[in-house]
């Protein structure tokens, strides 16, 4: 995807990106020895069986709700205070964690299937954040 100045710009561009349809992806690796799949991606070798052979790939960003936390107190003044914390299993395989774009909502999220939604960083509209999204 091209760029220009009216284009907001991704935060951890390495760790996420959009397609030409805007959908937002998490940037992963394949071994391409064993097939395992990883994120965040790095280089230094397979996870499960030590192979330098990987592959970067981009993972759907989908799957389901393993845990989650609503964080009360932190040390910065982004996000907003409350925000939800989850740890999602990707469809593809790996578990991430991200927050959960559902604002000041306290809820039982456990189970839930959520979708990569990319968002606007604070109040900085050139700086979009990649969040999960709880899907209908």
């Amino acid at each position: 995807m091209t760029t220009d100045e009216t284009t907001p710009r991704i935060d951890k561009p390495g760790l996420c990106g959009w397609n030409t349809h805007h959908t937002p992806f998490l940037k992963g690796i394949r071994c391409t020895a064993c097939n395992e799949v990883a994120f965040p991606p790095q280089h230094y070798g397979c996870e499960r069986c030590g192979s330098g052979a990987l592959a970067d790939i981009e993972l759907a960003a989908q799957g389901v709700v393993l845990g989650s936390s609503q964080v009360h107190i932190h040390a910065q003044p982004e996000p907003a205070m409350p925000f939800t914390v989850a740890e999602v299993r990707l469809d593809a395989g790996p578990v991430v964690r991200a927050l959960l774009d559902v604002g000041h909502e306290p809820g039982d999220w456990h189970g839930r299937r959520v979708h990569g939604v990319l968002r606007q960083r604070g109040h900085d509209p050139a700086v979009l954040e990649f969040r999960f999204g709880v899907t209908a």
